[in-house]
């Protein structure tokens, strides 16, 4: 199985990126006309956070948006592929230099991360830039996938952590000066209900968790596709926790607001890069249904 898939990333990359990502954009404007399920979903999460933009924009950022998700998908085969050198040509990065010093002080960092434009190459930048990280994922059901995944995603040097197997590594990690990854975007069942994009969210926390227990730094990282090619600018920034009283212990809330907050501007900037498929507010459409149902 892990040969039939290298065989065919391999046979793909060897088709120009620019080309695969105008297919893979074609692939998701079909989809969002097929795929009523995810088209529906879209809509729901742009109506929640857009309620005052017209129909005729809701639908247009919801197309665009599974353009990008197809373009993205047809990129990966060149992200898993490709040479570091090729890879790092076709990215800008700024706001490093924060980043770095932080790292350098040898103590950890933690690094948030959202589904925004392609997120695949994002997290393979961070150890691309020679930076010893740890990476959080939900790893695939099907085993030998999961191996080619954990492969692909590995091969610069990071550590792939399954989110169902704990957090025993994470502090020796940070001991040994690693960048912690999370995605901080995705519904969790067993989270915290945070504002994201100003509306409830289930959200983890373990972000906040490990910043207040181990007094660790916070960043954010993005990764902007410049136009429609295959280039991107890559941005770091610092994330400021609120400030505990006296002999409190830091609001986890208050902090995965802030990082979450952080990301906001973004989003808004170009809605069309982040992933709306995801039924991010999952925790509110359960709710107005239960009211729903009671009335």
């Amino acid at each position: 199985m892990v040969f039939l898939i290298k065989t065919l990333f391999f046979l793909v990359q060897l088709l120009p990126v620019r080309l695969l990502g105008a297919v893979g954009a074609g692939f998701g404007r079909l989809f969002y006309l097929i795929d009523s399920r995810h088209r529906h979903i879209a809509l729901r999460n742009l109506n929640r956070i857009y309620p005052e933009k017209d129909d005729a924009w809701k639908i247009r950022m919801a197309h665009e948006s599974f353009a990008e998700l197809g373009r993205t998908m047809l990129e990966i085969p060149h992200v898993f592929i490709r040479s570091r050198e090729f890879l790092l040509s076709r990215i800008e990065i700024e706001g490093e230099e924060e980043f770095r010093a932080a790292v350098e002080k040898g103590d950890g960092v933690i690094l948030t991360a959202m589904h925004h434009s392609n997120w695949e190459l994002g997290g393979l930048a961070i150890s691309m830039l020679g930076y010893e990280s740890d990476i959080i994922y939900r790893p695939l059901r099907q085993a030998s996938a999961d191996r080619f995944i954990q492969s692909a995603r590995g091969r610069f040097g990071a550590h792939l952590q399954s989110r169902f197997e704990g957090l025993r590594w994470l502090p020796r990690a940070l001991k040994n000066g690693h960048t912690i990854a999370v995605m901080i975007d995705q519904h969790l069942s067993n989270g915290t209900p945070v504002p994201f994009l100003g509306q409830m969210a289930n959200t983890t926390t373990l972000p906040a968790t490990f910043a207040s227990k181990y007094n660790t730094p916070l960043f954010g990282v993005r990764l902007d596709r410049i136009g429609r090619s295959f280039r991107f600018k890559l941005r770091f920034w610092p994330i400021e926790p609120p400030a505990a009283s006296d002999g409190e212990k830091r609001n986890e809330v208050a902090t995965m607001q802030a990082i979450c907050d952080s990301f906001t501007p973004t989003i808004h900037h170009r809605p069309e890069l982040w992933l709306w498929i995801h039924r991010r507010w999952l925790y509110l459409d359960e709710l107005e249904q239960n009211s729903e149902q009671a009335s």
